[in-house]
């Protein structure tokens, strides 16, 4: 897939590009920056080295979309976008990103979400799904503005990293509302809501 170069509101780059096996180190180095205190909300233990080899191998084989987003080297952001197989859900798919809160309020996860919009458009989506745990509280915020919308609550449905049971939290948005999100998206990205060598939304 085709790397991207943002320009932010800072006027700072970022590059968002494919993951790849080449990663792992930066990889390694971004999910374990995370407090443990917010990595045991994760769906699984990014700081071990054989799941983020499975999680390069997935992206390199075409499995699961996964981009990262980059400056000066360092990998700032991470999402995946993983296409449902079933016929009858070929339409839709399943977003997860993770910014660190040090990297929030800089516009990094608009940009990411622009990446993946145009992902998703260009394979004829019409509807993205994230589902995420309850105490994830900054992942609502986010989501909510680029225009998903609650989908329901699934009360003591997963458990975190340490074992505990914690609410599952559903939220989902049609291509046609992300599109509507645009303009909130376009105030945290330079030159008149565009990227460098990107496609407008």
């Amino acid at each position: 897939m085709n790397q991207k170069t943002f320009r932010l509101k800072n006027k700072s780059l970022i590059v968002i590009r494919d993951l790849s096996s080449d990663d792992l180190d930066n990889a390694l180095a971004f999910f374990s920056a995370i407090p443990e205190s917010q990595r045991k909300y994760f769906r699984s233990d990014v700081t071990d080295k054989n799941h983020l080899k499975d999680r390069a191998k997935q992206a390199e084989s075409g499995k699961i979309i996964r981009r990262v987003a980059e400056t000066n080297g360092e990998i700032v952001g991470d999402a995946s976008l993983e296409i449902e197989t079933d016929t009858w859900k070929s339409s839709s798919a399943y977003l997860r990103m993770v910014v660190p809160k040090n990297h929030l309020g800089k516009g990094i996860q608009f940009a990411m979400a622009k990446d993946m919009y145009d992902i998703a458009h260009n394979q004829k989506l019409e509807k993205i799904t994230t589902k995420f745990m309850r105490p994830q509280k900054e992942l609502m915020d986010i989501y909510t503005n680029l225009g998903f919308r609650m989908e329901g609550v699934l009360p003591d449905y997963v458990h975190d990293q340490e074992g505990h049971e914690q609410d599952m939290v559903v939220m989902a948005a049609s291509l046609e509302e992300l599109r509507s999100a645009h303009r909130f998206i376009g105030d945290w990205l330079d030159n008149d809501h565009s990227s460098v060598g990107a496609g407008e939304m």
